[in-house]
Protein backbone atom coordinates (compact mmCIF):
# COMPACT_ATOMS: atom_id res chain seq x y z
CA UNK A 1 0.00 0.00 0.00
CA UNK A 2 1.58 3.18 -0.95
CA UNK A 3 0.37 6.68 0.35
CA UNK A 4 -0.03 10.07 -0.95
CA UNK A 5 3.03 11.46 -2.17
CA UNK A 6 2.81 14.20 0.58
CA UNK A 7 2.47 11.65 3.30
CA UNK A 8 5.61 9.95 1.55
CA UNK A 9 7.49 12.78 1.19
CA UNK A 10 7.03 13.80 5.25
CA UNK A 11 7.71 10.65 5.93
CA UNK A 12 10.82 10.17 4.17
CA UNK A 13 11.60 13.77 6.03
CA UNK A 14 11.21 12.35 9.54
CA UNK A 15 13.57 9.19 9.13
CA UNK A 16 16.46 11.66 7.88
CA UNK A 17 15.54 14.10 10.65
CA UNK A 18 15.09 10.99 13.50
CA UNK A 19 19.03 9.89 11.99
CA UNK A 20 20.44 13.68 12.16
CA UNK A 21 19.13 13.97 15.71
CA UNK A 22 20.89 10.82 16.89
CA UNK A 23 23.93 11.71 15.50
CA UNK A 24 23.77 15.11 16.97
CA UNK A 25 23.04 13.46 20.50
CA UNK A 26 25.50 11.08 20.46
CA UNK A 27 28.03 14.24 19.66
CA UNK A 28 26.64 16.17 22.24
CA UNK A 29 26.35 13.76 25.30
CA UNK A 30 26.74 9.78 24.11
CA UNK A 31 30.49 10.25 22.38
CA UNK A 32 31.52 13.67 24.18
CA UNK A 33 34.74 14.08 26.51
CA UNK A 34 36.20 16.43 27.94
CA UNK A 35 39.05 16.87 30.30
CA UNK A 36 41.08 20.36 31.25
CA UNK A 37 44.00 20.87 34.10
CA UNK A 38 43.45 22.82 36.70
CA UNK A 39 44.86 25.83 36.06
CA UNK A 40 46.73 25.93 39.29
CA UNK A 41 48.07 22.68 38.63
CA UNK A 42 48.36 20.87 35.28
CA UNK A 43 48.79 17.41 36.87
CA UNK A 44 45.20 17.37 38.07
CA UNK A 45 43.11 16.23 35.51
CA UNK A 46 39.68 16.22 35.46
CA UNK A 47 37.46 14.97 32.60
CA UNK A 48 33.77 14.66 32.24
CA UNK A 49 31.23 13.28 29.52
CA UNK A 50 28.48 15.40 27.56
CA UNK A 51 26.25 14.79 30.28
CA UNK A 52 28.40 16.65 32.83
CA UNK A 53 29.24 13.50 35.29
CA UNK A 54 32.98 12.84 35.82
CA UNK A 55 34.12 10.20 33.74
CA UNK A 56 37.69 10.07 35.01
CA UNK A 57 40.25 11.90 37.30
CA UNK A 58 44.22 12.20 36.49
CA UNK A 59 46.47 12.72 39.86
CA UNK A 60 50.41 12.21 38.19
CA UNK A 61 52.26 13.19 41.57
CA UNK A 62 49.88 15.18 43.40
CA UNK A 63 48.85 12.95 46.40
CA UNK A 64 52.11 13.37 48.30
CA UNK A 65 51.97 16.59 47.55
CA UNK A 66 49.04 18.53 48.89
CA UNK A 67 46.74 17.57 51.64
CA UNK A 68 43.07 16.26 50.95
CA UNK A 69 41.24 19.54 50.78
CA UNK A 70 44.08 21.30 48.59
CA UNK A 71 43.41 18.03 46.19
CA UNK A 72 39.58 18.15 46.34
CA UNK A 73 39.96 22.57 45.64
CA UNK A 74 42.22 21.47 42.64
CA UNK A 75 39.52 18.85 41.24
CA UNK A 76 36.77 21.19 41.63
CA UNK A 77 39.00 23.94 39.76
CA UNK A 78 39.89 21.07 36.81
CA UNK A 79 35.63 20.69 36.60
CA UNK A 80 34.81 23.99 36.79
CA UNK A 81 37.07 24.73 33.54
CA UNK A 82 35.86 21.36 31.75
CA UNK A 83 31.93 22.75 32.51
CA UNK A 84 33.22 25.95 31.17
CA UNK A 85 34.37 24.53 28.11
CA UNK A 86 31.87 21.66 27.32
CA UNK A 87 29.14 23.71 25.53
CA UNK A 88 31.95 25.28 22.95
CA UNK A 89 33.14 21.44 22.60
CA UNK A 90 29.07 20.70 22.16
CA UNK A 91 28.76 22.45 19.26
CA UNK A 92 32.36 21.39 17.96
CA UNK A 93 31.33 17.54 18.19
CA UNK A 94 27.80 18.67 16.03
CA UNK A 95 28.98 20.35 13.48
CA UNK A 96 32.10 17.51 12.62
CA UNK A 97 29.14 15.14 12.93
CA UNK A 98 26.24 16.25 11.06
CA UNK A 99 28.37 19.32 8.67
CA UNK A 100 24.45 20.58 7.74
CA UNK A 101 24.10 21.25 11.35
CA UNK A 102 24.02 24.80 10.89
CA UNK A 103 21.33 24.74 8.43
CA UNK A 104 19.08 22.63 10.56
CA UNK A 105 16.46 24.93 13.03
CA UNK A 106 16.88 22.34 15.98
CA UNK A 107 17.03 25.77 18.66
CA UNK A 108 20.64 24.22 19.67
CA UNK A 109 22.73 27.07 18.79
Amino acid sequence: MSFHPAVESFLAKSRELGSVLGKVQSAMYDDLRVRRAAPEEPNVMPEIDGYGALTDLYLDGIVGRYSARQIEDLVMSGLQECYAAIDERRLEAVREAVPEFDQLDLGLG
